[in-house]
Formats: C-alpha cells, sequence, structure tokens
C-alpha cells in the first residue's frame, strides 16, 4: 500500500449500507447559485439595519415618538394626585363643561344681532362675565372639595399643578377628555 497511490485500498473502505431511497434525502441540484460574499453580507446588513427610504424613515420616526409620548404621558397621568384629580372632576358636574358651548353661543348672538339690536350688546355682555364668575365659584368648590379628598386619600402627595389639571379637565366636554372617563357622574371611588 504506497501512501501516494493513486489506486485506492478498497478493501479497507468499508461498504456503505443500502438505505432505501426517500424523496429529498439524496444530493440535490441547487436552484439557485451561491451569492458573492458581498452581496451576502450586504443582504445580511440589509436585514439587521435596513436602509429606509425617507419617506419609510419619517413615518418609523413618527410612529416611535409617538409611542413614546403615549408612554410617557401613561406613567404621568397614572400618578396618585394626578388620577384622584381626574376621577373627582369625572364625578361631579362642572359649570365650566358648558364654557365653550355658551359663550360660542353669546359671541354669536353678539356678533350677528349687535348690528340690529344695538341695547341687546350690553346685555349680553354682562351674561358672559356673570357666566365667567360663576364659572371661577364652581372651579373654586371643586378645588376646596379636592383639597378635603386629597387630605384623606393621599396626605403625602404635593398639590402642585393638580388645580391647573383639574380646571383643564373640567373645561373640556366630558366625552373628548383624555384619558378618557372611567367613572359616571354621581359616582362613588
Amino acid at each position: 500500500m504506497g501512501l501516494f497511490s493513486t489506486n485506492k485500498d478498497k478493501e479497507a473502505a468499508p461498504e456503505p449500507a443500502a438505505t432505501p431511497e426517500t424523496p429529498g434525502a439524496g444530493p440535490r441540484a441547487k436552484s439557485v447559485p451561491t451569492p458573492k460574499r458581498r452581496d451576502a453580507e450586504a443582504a445580511r446588513r440589509q436585514r439587521l439595519n435596513p436602509q429606509l427610504s425617507p419617506k419609510e424613515a419619517k413615518r418609523r420616526s413618527r410612529e416611535q415618538a409617538s409611542a413614546e409620548r403615549r408612554k410617557e404621558m401613561a406613567a404621568i397621568d397614572n400618578a396618585p394626585g394626578k388620577l384622584l384629580m381626574r376621577n373627582w372632576v369625572d364625578t361631579r358636574f362642572n359649570l365650566a363643561e358648558l364654557s365653550m358651548p355658551i359663550l360660542m353661543t353669546m359671541l354669536l348672538f353678539v356678533l350677528v344681532l349687535a348690528p340690529v339690536f344695538p341695547t341687546l350688546v350690553e346685555p349680553a355682555t354682562y351674561a358672559t362675565w356673570g357666566f365667567m364668575v360663576l364659572i371661577g365659584i364652581d372651579i373654586t368648590r371643586m378645588w376646596r372639595g379636592f383639597k378635603k379628598l386629597a387630605a384623606e386619600r393621599i396626605p403625602r402627595e404635593p398639590l402642585k399643578g393638580l388645580l391647573y389639571y383639574g380646571f383643564n379637565r373640567s373645561l373640556s366636554v366630558r366625552r373628548l377628555r383624555v384619558p378618557r372617563p372611567v367613572l359616571k357622574r354621581g359616582d362613588t371611588f
């Protein structure tokens, strides 16, 4: 037996066991050629860090920023003070909730009827100021009630910024509030 012989030792090689031929089990012809190395690396880079069109990149950036803002707002809105104020405002009738429709009606009334009936402008102006005073009284009552409730439920939480938050929430129409009201008017919580 020669080391560099062209003839192989056929006796030393074991015979392959006869296996039944199963479809798809043997060597198959390739349907596509092997990609070049630079093409394979470029495809891998594209999968890991896709190159986006400017329009697609802006859309993804907007989606990410929106999701992050929603997550931050949820964390802020779930603070104990804000949650209590939100429930307090949602369970009571707020005069400020009617402010936008009433003030817009008064403005339209004054602008449309002023040229025709100039004597009605002065009473309409006084009515508008009177309604704003009533809103101020209602907000004062809302804040005093909330301070008592906060002293019972969350005594160690600071109340800074909650008056403004409550006023803004009571100013908006109930079905347009964000986050949506969980409690109905008159519910106890």
